[in-house]
């Protein structure tokens, strides 16, 4: 009985302590909103006209087998060029692999320090036949309608970027603004496709110059808002990194025959088996410290059952990642993931089979590897009757960039003063970007886009009625046009 007494007794000493971390470490807070976007009508009218007229170019990346449309990006340059007379006056321009564009604004005094990269892509994905008929306004027309809302392929993904950072430019070339760095404005031409062509060729030329960023900024995450269940305030989400991707062919050959005498298996059937089982054992689910970070940020408005959880992670750790990664969102997040995509074999319903093959694409956690993804699929179906071959080589995931890191700190400063106190958070990004290819002459690299994503949203870039407001396109000149100021003027650290 002694015992129990002191069992339930450390059970509540245990119960008070993490009780009173919650109420000490993360007290509840209210929802905070954005700050009012500042922008007159006539500049954030003048700012849309642009990117209406940019969008107008067709400047789509069709696949690798299809050259660029040269008229169209070439035409695209021209329209830069004219659009926006201050920054080309100040800036270098370099034609890079033809289409992508390296601009430099030299520092107006050399003080060694480290130029930082701002990265956008000029390519867009093609509108596919089928869904044309779904558009609210023709996907190249640069509709503004009289909701303020500008419609068209690449207002978010990724001209709408372009654009508000070649407006910055132009803002402080005409204000006779002068940086104490160099800044380079970096814009692929093939970022839809992988960017080899583009980023991985401009990253080259800076590596082969003896040039290392201190940081580079490109697209990525954002402000999310309603995204998140229990928080009602927009999370700033800047990403430290992305996932790297593989897809790997399971197949299986074998003698076939006729239907009417099958043995105990045929090609298909060993293909699909090995699908199955690598996707039946999936990567472990790791609550890591850049995922702890973002709950710690939108805990405070949660209950306070989820807050005590957050708060003492040393003993919630596993059952908190359990439920977090009943959200397929959320559990990307957390793993390499692996899903079994594709299927062929047979030709007619009475024949068994001569071969078979089944696809699984991964999505591989910075944890992770091209190689040891492959090593794993292989030790899970352990079957030699089982060839596993790697399509197309994979893309390894990026190094995580440090939230210590100057970069992080003055995006971080620069949304607070454009957006508000609001919850702020690193994460990883899921989609692939032209940032990857600049890990190696960046000290960091980081991905923000500086506009409020909504659950209508996500559909949206590469898909239907893709559109921005007006007011928030404005906004993104404002924050790119503070970030500039920050970290290349006069009091920059």
């Amino acid at each position: 009985m002694r015992i129990f007494n002191y069992f339930i007794l450390a059970l509540l000493g245990l119960v008070s302590f993490m009780v009173g971390r919650t109420y000490l470490l993360l007290p509840s807070a209210a929802p905070v909103a954005l700050i009012m976007p500042q922008a007159g009508e006539a500049e954030t009218a003048h700012i849309a006209a642009n990117l209406s007229r940019a969008i107008t170019y067709k400047t789509i990346s069709y696949g690798l087998d299809v050259a660029p449309d040269d008229a169209a990006f070439k035409g695209f340059h021209t329209f830069l060029a004219t659009t926006y007379p201050n920054a080309h006056r100040v800036m270098e321009r370099e034609i890079v692999s033809n289409y992508s564009l390296m601009y430099r604004w030299p520092a107006a005094e050399p003080k060694g320090k480290k130029p930082i990269a701002l990265l956008a892509h000029m390519d867009v994905v093609p509108v596919p036949e089928r869904g044309l008929g779904d558009w609210a306004h023709p996907p190249f027309a640069g509709v503004i309608d009289e909701a303020g809302k500008l419609w068209g392929r690449g207002a978010l993904d990724d001209k709408g970027i372009l654009i508000s950072l070649m407006e910055a430019a132009e803002r402080l070339a005409r204000a006779g603004f002068q940086p104490d760095r160099d800044i380079f404005f970096l814009f692929g031409h093939d970022e839809e496709l992988g960017g080899d062509k583009g980023a991985a060729v401009i990253a080259g030329l800076l590596k082969k110059r003896g040039i290392q960023l201190a940081w580079a900024l490109d697209e990525g995450s954002a402000i999310a808002e309603g995204l998140i269940p229990g928080v009602k305030s927009p999370v700033a989400l800047i990403s430290l990194g992305e996932k790297g991707s593989v897809t790997l062919k399971f197949s299986a050959e074998d003698s076939g025959g006729h239907s009417s005498a099958p043995k105990a298996f045929t090609a298909a059937s060993l293909a699909a088996k090995a699908g199955v089982a690598v996707t039946e054992n999936p990567y472990p689910l790791v609550l890591d410290e850049h995922l702890e970070a973002m709950l710690l940020a939108i805990a405070p408005e949660m209950d306070f059952s989820k807050r005590l959880a957050i708060v003492n992670l040393w003993a919630t750790r596993p059952l908190l990642a359990e439920q977090l990664a009943k959200s397929p969102t959320v559990g990307a997040f957390m793993h390499t993931t692996t899903a079994f995509t594709m299927m062929k074999s047979g030709t007619k319903t009475n024949i068994l089979p001569q071969y078979g093959e089944a696809l699984v694409n991964y999505r591989i956690h910075p944890r992770d590897s091209v190689a040891s993804v492959t090593e794993r699929a292989r030790n899970i179906v352990d079957d030699e009757r089982i060839m596993i071959t790697n399509m197309g080589g994979g893309r390894e995931a990026t190094a995580m960039s440090s939230v210590s890191g100057k970069g992080y700190r003055l995006i971080a400063e620069t949304i607070r003063e454009q957006f508000g106190d609001i919850p702020l958070a690193p994460t990883l990004t899921v989609q692939g970007t032209d940032a990857r290819h600049y890990g190696s002459v960046a000290d960091g690299t980081y991905r923000f886009m500086p506009f409020v994503v909504g659950p209508d949203t996500l559909g949206q870039i590469h898909g239907t009625n893709e559109h921005i407001s007006v007011v928030a396109l404005a906004r993104q000149v404002d924050f790119f046009e503070a970030l500039i100021r920050r970290a290349t003027g006069e009091h920059a650290p």
